[in-house]
């Protein structure tokens, strides 16, 4: 055979962008939309459980209660799957990180932070997602609160809401399991 030359492209290499502009912010919305509606169903519950007459259950609508479930099971499972994971290098938003880097003025500055606080891909592998985290966060203490409510209000707590509340405490002891793993 021939001896030939190798060679190596020295240039940087350009990691495939999504099809759709601004998809890592829709998807940070869309989490903090579920997480607050999470929380203000819950919120809502928790209200009308810790004022309802004594040995009485408070009215509380079946839709909502569906929903506060679905979101309370998704939301849990998604959070538990996050705790203790590394993020990738193909899961953070480069052209945020570029931003944050880049901004000279105020108002750049301002603009780059508000889309970190938007973006669901956090800028770097060293870098928290921040609507990941204020979602872990919000769980966390809803969950919390409704366990406590269902403690102490145990005759006034619907079954389905009992039964939220265990799932719930579960998701507790696995958060701070994992949160004693990690920290070790």
């Amino acid at each position: 055979m021939g001896t030939g030359t190798l060679t190596v492209d020295t240039r940087e290499t350009t990691r495939a962008a999504p099809r759709i502009g601004g998809l890592s912010t829709l998807k940070g919305l869309v989490l903090y939309g579920a997480i607050l509606t999470f929380a203000g169903i819950y919120i809502d519950f928790i209200v009308k459980i810790s004022f309802a007459k004594a040995g009485t259950h408070p009215v509380l609508d079946a839709t909502l209660i569906s929903t506060a479930a679905a979101l309370s099971g998704v939301l849990g499972s998604a959070f538990a799957l996050e705790i203790g994971t590394t993020t990738d290098d193909g899961s953070t938003n480069p052209t945020l990180s570029a931003a944050i880097d880049g901004a000279s003025n105020k108002q750049q500055k301002t603009v780059a932070r508000i889309w970190q606080a938007l973006s669901l891909d956090p800028r770097d592998v060293s870098s928290a997602s921040w609507p990941k985290t204020f979602g872990i966060w919000v769980y966390a203490i809803v969950a919390s609160a409704v366990a406590v409510t269902y403690v102490l209000n145990q005759n006034e707590t619907p079954s389905a809401i009992k039964a939220l509340a265990v799932a719930f405490a579960g998701y507790v002891i696995a958060l701070v399991t994992a949160a004693y793993k990690t920290a070790g």
